[in-house]
């Protein structure tokens, strides 16, 4: 049974930010994407194989993102980093850091594309030192980390999970963002601008439901299959990624939430008494504050040289008026990592706008390919390009019932002609 394309964006499978990036996105592919629905839909749940491997980029990231959650999550460390730098040192984000990533790699194996293997964990681990070295010039309570989060918007149900909400410095009353970028290459100003994740994440703070991590409970670790087990309620995922099982397992149960309010939940109170679900919680600001952080600007040049910076933030990092040339010696970091993002409740319309196109794009089956240099890693290559264009779920079936339609008026033609 195929996916059913016609219900995205409802209660019970909702939107996330990377399909609108996997949709739209400099990378992304409409066609993959049904591809992608139509096997984790043939898999009972999400799609996964223990013996493919997995890319060292993603475990890099997943890890560095689990290494400064397990610090700001701790009552212990969390209070030292926000007092001041220095709190925790590189040998134990070192430490912590290769857990993770053993945690999150465990027995598969690792393909490093254009890296080395220990200058990629070395760079991860000077970005996760000097992030909580610089986190107390702009944090002064944790709110929330990593939670997960189901939100409305317009008629369209959305879902994902936010690495940070804060209160900011100066201003404890607010609310603030903060989402970790490991890539190495910075996107342009309006790119941040307008990005998925500021948009979605910012409804999410006004007006969405939040899990906190805490409330799912994995069992046993890896299993003898290599499988992590994460249960939360009546729902319970497997996966060789811990982190994925968890954000996998967290959404069902936000999507159970999600329909029950679609019913018409008469309020909140009589919701939780009926089902327990006082897990659930609601912040209902619109941030104030919202950065893109690039993890990247702290890695320190290896090599002493000339640049010219022209964006702001650039500019204010310097200590410069006006865009030129600055240089830079052998050690100094990057930049200023913390790209403030420009949006406002203003913008939601848009959002909602953009979101309600794409949704109907995919609801009315216009699956495009896009074809190019990024299907040169796409698993459905064969399917979609190299091996002739392959008709599958509706199309498919359609396909068939003219096929028949023909065969059976063909033989109506003979039994006349006979």
């Amino acid at each position: 049974m195929p996916w059913d394309y016609r219900r995205y964006g409802s209660p019970s499978d909702p939107i996330h930010k990377s399909h609108l990036n996997d949709i739209t996105g400099d990378y992304g592919c409409p066609t993959r994407f049904r591809y992608q629905m139509d096997a984790r839909v043939a898999a009972g749940g999400i799609a996964y194989d223990v013996t493919r491997p997995v890319r060292g980029d993603a475990a890099c990231g997943t890890a560095a993102h689990e290494t400064i959650a397990r610090v700001l999550s701790s009552e212990l460390v969390r209070p030292r980093v926000l007092a001041g730098p220095g709190a925790v040192s590189r040998a134990q984000v070192e430490r912590a850091f290769l857990e993770e990533f053993d945690r999150e790699t465990a027995s598969r194996r690792v393909e490093w594309y254009d890296r080395d293997r220990q200058s990629a964990l070395d760079d991860c681990i000077t970005m996760i030192t000097s992030l909580l070295d610089d986190m107390h010039w702009y944090v002064a309570e944790v709110v929330l980390v990593e939670p997960a989060f189901i939100v409305r918007l317009g008629n369209h149900w959305l879902s994902g999970h936010v690495d940070l909400l804060y209160r900011p410095r100066g201003n404890p009353q607010a609310l603030a963002m903060a989402d970790w970028k490991t890539g190495q290459k910075r996107p342009n100003p309006i790119v941040i601008d307008h990005s998925w994740e500021a948009g979605v994440y910012s409804v999410a703070s006004r007006d969405g439901w939040f899990l906190r991590r805490e409330q799912l409970e994995v069992l046993d670790g890896l299993n003898t299959t290599g499988l992590w087990t994460v249960r939360c309620d009546a729902h319970a995922v497997c996966h060789p990624s811990r982190y994925i099982a968890e954000r996998e397992c967290a959404e069902l149960a936000l999507s159970t939430l999600a329909n029950m309010l679609e019913a018409g939940a008469e309020s909140l109170t009589d919701m939780r008494a009926a089902t327990g679900l006082e897990r659930f919680e609601r912040l209902e600001q619109f941030p104030t504050e919202i950065y893109h952080v690039h993890l990247h600007d702290y890695v320190p040049y290896k090599r002493a040289g000339k640049k010219d910076i022209r964006r702001a933030e650039d500019l204010a990092y310097y200590q410069r008026h006006t865009p030129g040339s600055v240089s830079f010696k052998v050690g100094e970091r990057r930049g200023p990592a913390w790209l403030p993002v420009r949006i406002t409740e203003h913008d939601v319309p848009r959002v909602a706008y953009r979101i309600k196109n794409v949704v109907g794009m995919i609801r009315m089956g216009r699956f495009i390919d896009q074809v190019g240099d990024r299907c040169t890693k796409c698993p459905y290559a064969g399917d979609c390009l190299n091996g002739g264009y392959a008709m599958r779920g509706d199309d498919r079936r359609a396909l068939e019932r003219s096929i028949d339609a023909a065969d059976v008026s063909a033989a109506d033609e003979l039994a006349i002609d006979d």
